[in-house]
């Protein structure tokens, strides 16, 4: 079960953390997040399968510790160029004498077999198709490992479509880590 997802830099949010539990219901008006935190999710989701396929879990390398994700990869977050996930389109800043990268930060806690585990992973701009995913960098310089009980979650497959319902603005998120569902209501209540 996921218990916390916190983001930073990713469309409209600079930094925000989410208090996760069994069952999540995102409310606000339109504009404010709700599609955005979900999106940030299937982002990091795609980033942890595409990590365990090239470098396996919990396998760091010093050099070169990337991996590609082309943007038509997240069907769950269409967008037709990748520098549109970033917070105000900024995909660099200026820093002192030069440009530095602005990485989209998308951090997940979780419990799976009663172990509380954390996979932080780091986004960075390539190109309009692509853009790179590596575990985040830690404070004292080293990376954080990609845990395996990450990818032991559910896959994000949808199981029965009428499990969660979405009332106008509203959002859930069922239970279960990487489960989610958008489904808007079609009828008044």
């Amino acid at each position: 079960m996921l218990t916390r997802l916190t983001i930073r830099n990713f469309k409209l949010f600079g930094e925000v953390d989410i208090e996760l539990g069994n069952r999540v219901v995102l409310i606000g008006p339109n504009n404010s997040g709700k599609t955005s935190a979900l999106q940030a999710l299937a982002l990091w989701d795609i980033g942890v399968k595409r990590w365990i396929e090239k470098r396996g879990a919990g396998n760091v390398p010093k050099e070169r510790p990337g991996v590609t994700i082309n943007r038509r990869d997240l069907i769950t977050v269409p967008v037709p160029t990748a520098n549109l996930l970033w917070r105000d389109l900024h995909t660099q800043e200026s820093r002192g004498n030069g440009t530095q990268k602005v990485f989209i930060d998308v951090i997940v806690e979780g419990v799976s077999g009663g172990v509380h585990w954390t996979c932080g992973l780091e986004f960075y701009y390539a190109n309009e198709e692509s853009f790179y995913c590596r575990s985040l960098r830690l404070p004292e310089g080293r990376r954080m490992e990609v845990p395996r009980d990450a990818r032991r979650c559910p896959d994000s497959r949808p199981t029965r479509p009428d499990s969660t319902w979405v009332l106008s603005t509203y959002v859930s998120v069922r239970e279960g880590p990487r489960r989610f569902y958008e489904t808007f209501a079609t009828r008044s209540f």
